[in-house]
């Protein structure tokens, strides 16, 4: 007999006041669906038993089940047909029957393949991974199974350099979260980034990019140092950065190129990712002298010539920052440039402030 991916399930049951009512759990349509599905081979159910329990529960096949439930039994049953990274033709007869039982649409399928396929691709391309580098053998195995999965070459495309940077991001953090970068370790690193051929500009085998890295993540996970300066602050207040920067008004600019919600940048601890190019080509630099910029747990001071600029840290919508600055989005939509060579330490202890905040 067939084997399953199906188990059977018991049954949710009805209140007392919801059998007096007539009452059936529209859920339990669910269940009985998986449950008929765990019984029988795919190819000898009808679809007028599915019918017959979509009735029992006055339901409508095709309208009724909009949170996906049938979708995700087509999904579990495809996962299962793709253990192997293949599909036989007898494979994909039982498909096309159960999309019928279930009464998926081509759109449906195309979903569900999708999903599946990438989590194959990633399956694979993990196991690969294992010794943290690709060899010729195994990249042609990966593109041999990319044609068989049909996954679109720009999917297979993005998952690789997402793992690479995994991968070496979780390096970097292992080696600099205890004791410094060993000389076999720096050397392994440096292999990494050959590798990969990764462009990105904060991974870098030098020691002073590494320093940096260093000071990065102490920054985003270790206890924030405070400084004193010249400031009538609030009661309880502490400020934790202070750096020369320029200020400038860039109402009407569209400078936040990734707008996730801050509140999810926050969660993730993806706040100090810069965009591309610099901030202050980007907007209408009108002379200025330089300022200094001083971030509390409060608030965000700008001090110029004596005169005084303040952002509380609740009116900040988003920031985005660039090599040469941070943009910031407060209310209304105004956007402020603070200029400075900085912008990196900047932006993660402003992110790590407004994380602790909880803004």
């Amino acid at each position: 007999m067939e084997t399953q991916p199906f188990y059977k399930s018991k049954l949710e049951s009805v209140s007392l006041w919801g059998k007096l009512r007539g009452q059936k759990l529209e859920k339990n349509a669910v269940l009985e669906i998986n449950n008929l599905l765990s019984e029988k081979p795919i190819l000898a159910i009808t679809p007028t038993e599915v019918q017959a329990i979509t009735d029992k529960y006055q339901l409508n096949l095709y309208t009724d089940f909009t949170d996906g439930s049938l979708r995700e039994m087509y999904k579990s049953y495809l996962r299962y047909c793709f253990d192997d990274n293949h599909l036989d033709e007898e494979e994909i007869g039982r498909l096309k029957h159960l999309k019928r039982l279930l009464g998926l649409t081509d759109k449906d399928i195309d979903l569900a393949h999708h999903r599946i396929c990438q989590e194959m691709y990633e399956r694979e391309l993990e196991s690969a991974l294992h010794d943290n580098r690709l060899d010729e053998k195994e990249l042609r195995f990966l593109r041999y199974l990319q044609t068989k999965l049909q996954l679109p070459a720009e999917v297979a495309s993005r998952i690789s350099p997402h793992k690479a940077k995994s991968i070496i991001t979780e390096f970097i953090i292992g080696a600099i979260s205890d004791e410094p970068l060993s000389p076999d370790e720096a050397r392994e690193l440096a292999t990494l980034i050959v590798h990969w051929d990764t462009k990105s500009s904060k991974v870098s085998p030098t020691h002073a990019s590494l320093a940096k890295y260093r000071l990065l993540w102490q920054l985003e996970n270790g206890e924030l140092p405070t400084l004193h300066v010249p400031l009538q602050l609030l009661e309880e207040e502490r400020c934790y950065f202070l750096t020369n920067a320029t200020w400038h008004d860039a109402s009407g600019k569209v400078l936040i190129t990734n707008p996730v919600p801050l509140r999810t940048k926050l969660a993730e601890s993806n706040f100090w990712q810069p965009a591309e190019g610099s901030l202050l080509s980007k907007v209408s630099i009108t002379e200025t002298s330089e300022g200094k910029v001083y971030l509390t747990g409060e608030r965000l001071i700008y001090r110029e010539n004596e005169q005084e600029k303040i952002i509380p840290l609740t009116d900040i919508l988003n920031f985005q920052p660039y090599s040469d600055g941070l943009a910031i989005l407060r209310e209304k939509s105004r956007h402020i440039v603070l200029a400075t060579d900085k912008a990196d330490v900047f932006s993660m202890i402003l992110g790590r402030v407004l994380r602790d905040k909880k803004v």
